[in-house]
């Protein structure tokens, strides 16, 4: 029968569980009823390819952090037995509405670079089969197909492989084990237009863009961009994933999230999240640098050590005080907030108590819900931040040292309400920038499950949409967002204020003015991406040529393989530039289910300019979806006076 392995009670996990039946005994279930596969090119069935396999389920959630601090784990296995009959299957049992989607679990698996196939659990009935109760929670197979046991929570990589071990000489001594484990063909990432991947957070200060490329790895510097979202790349920091400190190109990061700048000291502060660590970039030298943290996940929940003798669990956000003195620290692994002296690097928790819910009250008493966003007061005495799980906005009051809400009521409580508290509903909101007026701040929020930027008033607690719409819905607004992760108001050094959105799953940053809500894309000449290199830039010349004069119109009409078709979960990337000096003139991403895509250039962008290049990104698939492929081509055109209006530029994808 199924037990449960023995772990000390720090691992157990701290998400709340779903209470579910116990009938999971004895042999394991085939993974059905579900929405489909991820990350393979066929089912997997335990009376066929996984025969003779140990298998390991990981029952998890994309919004989870504990989910994410088990990857390390995972991936340590999965290298560990790589040349051995062990699985890992991942079953994603979702929590909330949005993480039911295929197309956005899909998206997880990619930002968080799983290498193994994904199961979508629909309406958690694989969960309930199996009597799993918490997120996460790990269930072992063994080779003859039966239930050894399951665990649950963080800091169980070493029972793990001892149970792991175990199984394996098990299977070999009754003669059950495959003599080698099969394989299966992972999905590919469809390059990004941008040379972005999922950035998670973005900061604008003193003239400068900083950009966190989460899943690359990696913090980018560019110039502040012009009225068109034109920017110019100034230096990359890391691009490797790793823990290393030193000059720009040879440091590592792992899943960067949020920054902050001290103008004064010129230095770039860093949440590098699954390196539970806190980095600094001194920018006169462009060297990184640690400020708090070991690199290692710490469970510690008072703090009060220093610099990098101190642990810490999954920062996710930053803020600086106004006296410039210290850190504000989202500290998403324990449902806290910490403060860091940046004088003597002391660290230490300020509020959350010892549990995930949403209490409000004294600080160390207050109970909170993976803080993931951070924005101070315009008169500094509030910490706003969007405490996810709880999907709220609350905020720490920096006098009396109490914890407020704003919106929010619990940790099942979600959806997608305007209003006024407590009627309103937000969905895993992670990003929070202040919006200062006449009659007091307003908070804009990044309500990243509901793709959609909403405003929230202090005074009022009334939640109100103010910008943006989700793939695939109705509505008249031109923002089609995805997930957004971060939010930042920042002051142009012209004085005028600008919005930018890291608009996670598009791939790319969106400024916005504030005043109209017009908005742009942005561009960064120079960047490449670190990863998923793209698989096919060769330019094909076109024998046509395009009026210069404008306006013109682009008719992107790739040939598919035969049986092929474009993968609706994938987002369709275009990118045009002058040939031949690469200055970007026009970026898009966009929401298309077939070819040819239309692209619409204007007289201004085309004046001057002799040729363009024409890039075109997507993914499409065979039969079921299971795989995605990814294509990429790239057109050169030729421009004059006499060129037609319109150029259908064509390919095929091989």
């Amino acid at each position: 029968m199924m037990r449960r392995f023995r772990v000390p009670a720090a691992a157990l996990c701290v998400c709340l569980g779903i209470a579910a039946d116990s009938r999971g005994q004895g042999t394991a279930f085939e993974l059905q009823p579900n929405l489909g596969w991820l990350n393979t090119d066929r089912p997997l069935r335990f009376s066929d390819e996984l025969k003779g396999h140990v298998v390991l389920l990981d029952f998890w959630t994309y919004c989870c952090i504990n989910c994410h601090n088990i990857i390390a784990d995972l991936e340590y296995l999965e290298r560990k037995h790589a040349d051995q009959p062990v699985v890992i299957i991942g079953v994603h049992s979702a929590k909330f509405a949005q993480e039911s989607v295929r197309a956005n679990i899909r998206n997880a698996m990619f930002r968080y670079g799983l290498e193994h196939a994904v199961v979508v659990d629909d309406q958690q009935a694989i969960w309930k089969r199996y009597g799993i109760q918490s997120w996460p929670s790990l269930l072992l197979i063994g080779s003859d197909g039966r239930i050894i046991g399951v665990t649950a929570g963080e800091g169980n990589r070493a029972v793990l492989d001892r149970e792991i071990e175990k199984a394996l000489a098990k299977g070999r001594e009754d003669g059950t084990l495959a003599q080698k484990r099969f394989e299966v063909r992972l999905d590919a990432a469809v390059p990004s237009a941008t040379g972005l991947a999922f950035p998670g957070k973005i900061h604008g200060a003193d003239g400068r863009l900083f950009i966190a490329d989460s899943t690359n790895d990696r913090v980018i510097m560019t110039t502040w961009p012009d009225e068109q979202g034109r920017c110019q790349l100034v230096q990359v920091f890391g691009g490797e994933r790793g823990y290393a400190d030193g000059p720009a190109a040879s440091a590592m990061f792992d899943d960067p999230q949020g920054m902050v700048l001290d103008p004064d000291a010129n230095i770039l502060y860093i949440a590098d999240t699954r390196n539970h660590s806190i980095r600094a970039i001194d920018l006169a030298t462009n060297t990184v640098s640690t400020l708090v943290g070991t690199g290692e996940q710490g469970r510690d929940r008072n703090g009060g050590g220093f610099g990098t003798a101190q642990a810490i669990n999954a920062p996710w956000a930053l803020a600086l005080s106004t006296d410039r003195r210290a850190l504000y620290v989202a500290m998403a692994g324990p449902h806290q907030l910490w403060i860091v002296d940046l004088e003597s690097r002391k660290a230490e928790a300020i509020a959350g108590g010892r549990g995930e819910n949403i209490v409000d009250g004294r600080a160390e008493r207050a109970l909170l819900a993976q803080p993931s966003g951070l924005a101070l007061a315009s008169d500094g005495s509030r910490l706003y931040f969007a405490d996810s799980e709880v999907s709220a906005v609350r905020f720490l009051n920096l006098k009396a040292l109490t914890v407020g809400t704003l919106i929010g009521t619990g940790l099942f409580d979600f959806g997608d309400v305007d209003g006024a508290y407590p009627r309103a509903r937000l969905q895993h909101p992670l990003g929070v920038t202040v919006l200062p007026g006449d009659r007091g701040d307003r908070v804009l929020v990044a309500d990243t499950y509901n793709s959609k930027i909403k405003i929230v008033n202090p005074r009022t607690r009334g939640v109100q949409h103010w910008l943006g719409r989700a793939r695939g819905s109705a509505g008249n607004d031109s923002l089609v967002l995805n997930e957004p992760g971060g939010l930042h108001l920042a002051t142009s050094p012209d004085g005028q204020l600008v919005l930018f959105i890291a608009d996670t799953n598009n791939h790319r940053v969106v400024m916005v003015d504030p005043g109209d809500k017009s908005w742009k894309e942005l561009m960064i000449a120079g960047l490449e991406p670190s990863r998923s290199p793209r698989v096919d830039s060769a330019a094909i010349d076109a024998d046509a040529a395009l009026s210069i004069k404008g306006p013109a119109r682009l008719r992107l009409d790739p040939t598919l393989p035969v049986g092929a078709k474009l993968n609706r979960e994938a987002p369709v990337f275009i990118a045009v530039s002058d040939a031949d000096t690469g200055e970007p003139i026009l970026q898009s991403t966009l929401d298309a289910d077939a070819v040819p895509v239309i692209v619409e250039l204007n007289p201004d962008q085309l004046a001057g300019r002799e040729a363009l290049r024409v890039e075109l990104s997507f993914g499409y698939c065979f039969q079921d979806e299971s795989v995605c492929l990814p294509a990429e081509l790239a057109w050169r055109l030729r421009l004059s006076p006499e060129g037609a209006d319109e150029v259908t530029l064509k390919a095929d994808v091989r």
